[in-house]
């Protein structure tokens, strides 16, 4: 482990509302409740010591033994420092999540793929005309 991502994972608590931190090798994972999703992903874009402007993908992971048993977890790549940082949040089959559409473009096919594959809805996402099937929704 370095120091210095253990000192940012530090700052990082005391600036966003963040529940839990580890370092793995090089990279930092966080988790953050669902109701602050957006203002941390918009806090670790634009933060000028972060600068986590690219969305590598987004994951999702069913733990059906949980009371919020999807767990999605969006990793973020930081050019200008050649560094990465994962950011984990959780939610059940009925609450759902915000859409980082606004903040990262490219989630729009990751957020519609995890709804595919576990019904895990994003709050004012951009809807497709129609799906693979060619079908209205």
């Amino acid at each position: 482990m370095f120091p210095s991502l253990i000192a940012y994972s530090t700052s990082l608590t005391r600036l966003l509302p963040v529940q839990a931190f580890q370092v793995f090798g090089h990279e930092i994972v966080i988790s953050v409740s669902k109701k602050y999703l957006l203002a941390t992903l918009l806090f670790l874009h634009h933060h000028s010591n972060g600068s986590f402007q690219l969305l590598t993908s987004i994951s999702g992971v069913d733990y059906p033994e949980r009371e919020e048993r999807f767990e999605i977890v969006y990793d973020l790549l930081s050019v200008r420092s050649n560094s990465r940082i994962r950011v984990k949040t959780y939610t059940d089959e009925i609450s759902p999540l915000s859409s980082v559409v606004s903040i990262y473009p490219s989630a729009n096919w990751w957020e519609r793929e995890i709804w595919d594959l576990f019904g895990v809805f994003f709050f004012e996402s951009p809807r497709f005309a129609t799906n693979s099937y060619g079908l209205w929704f």
